[in-house]
């Protein structure tokens, strides 16, 4: 990734062009934010990830493992704590400090990580992932959801700069969002604001994992598509890439009509996978169910840190984090 002049983020903006905001030594300069890291890590649907991100938003480093299905939450703890470590020897290798871990982890999830639940992994639910995190790194772990996490990255470095209105969406395994309101990333009452995943687009659909009918996760997400069709997400029919861009679609008006939104980013690699198709199909939807008159208008966009966004979002937590635990913050 091109590296960025911008400083780490808060909320998304708030002293994102202001470095007296930044809790990195200024010191030594550029050289000095080179030595910091935060040790990102996305635990997704069907994958680990982690990564080193400089407070400039550069993933120096990064590694992934495949969730294993039908096994137990400590074999699937003892494949993100292999990333962890190799990811520690990374960092050694290239001379530079971890100050903390940052996660976005699938949901739901309780606030700050303490425990996650994440939908598409059977073996995690009420997992203690902050604190074992936090035992084996011997450092501060910061969370959030992964989507939530992306909204972070995208308004700091990617498609949402400057913008203080919008919504994030991850089109993957599973479906989440995050939604950034006069700059602010909202959190609701339990952290987990935004899941988009579960509006309904399809009443009467298919039955969803969290028990519901019909849930934009249950009609568009991999695991879906693959249900539905027999074919595996990345081997899709022209057919099944209009029809997940339209269900999309029709999901992000919902958001847009009632927050008043005009940008939707979308990331995850279904969406960012299938391209042109699915999003042509998705703005043709959203134009068609937004039409109040502020949301007339309202786009969807790729994301702009394509398959980096989630690994750069958990940086931006762990920056987010040792920001506002210098400040004394929750």
């Amino acid at each position: 990734m091109t590296p960025s002049n911008e400083t780490v983020p808060d909320g998304v903006h708030d002293g994102a062009d202001d470095r007296r905001h930044s809790d990195v030594d200024d010191s030594d300069g550029d050289q000095a934010r080179r030595r910091d890291v935060i040790l990102a890590i996305d635990i997704g649907g069907t994958k680990f990830a982690a990564g080193l991100v400089t407070a400039r938003g550069e993933l120096i480093a990064r590694s992934r493992v495949e969730v294993e299905r039908d096994v137990g939450p400590e074999s699937h703890y003892t494949s993100l704590a292999g990333l962890v470590t190799e990811m520690h020897a990374r960092a050694d290798d290239q001379e530079v400090r971890v100050r903390a871990v940052g996660v976005g982890s699938a949901g739901p999830v309780t606030r700050h990580l303490e425990s996650v639940s994440p939908v598409n992994i059977a073996g995690w639910r009420d997992f203690p992932l902050r604190s074992r995190l936090a035992e084996l790194t011997e450092l501060a772990v910061y969370g959030d959801l992964d989507a939530k996490a992306l909204a972070l990255a995208e308004g700091w470095l990617g498609a949402a700069q400057g913008q203080p209105n919008f919504c994030a969406m991850t089109v993957s395994t599973g479906i989440g969002g995050g939604i950034v309101l006069d700059g602010e990333l909202l959190d609701g009452e339990s952290g987990n604001a935004g899941h988009i995943g579960h509006i309904i687009v399809e009443p009467g659909g298919r039955r969803c994992g969290c028990g519901a009918q019909g849930c934009l996760e249950a009609e568009a997400s991999g695991l879906a598509i693959e249900a539905i069709t027999g074919r595996p997400p990345t081997e899709p029919t022209y057919e099944i890439m209009q029809r997940t861009g339209t269900l999309v679609g029709r999901a992000a008006a919902s958001i847009c009509n009632g927050l008043d939104l005009t940008l939707v980013v979308v990331g995850g690699a279904v969406a960012l996978g299938f391209g042109a198709t699915f999003f042509h199909s998705a703005q043709v939807s959203l134009d068609e169910n937004a039409r109040l008159p502020y949301s007339r208008g309202a786009r969807i966009t790729p994301s702009r840190l394509a398959d980096s966004g989630p690994l750069i979002g958990a940086g931006a937590v762990g920056w987010r984090g040792l920001r506002r635990a210098a400040r004394g913050a929750s």
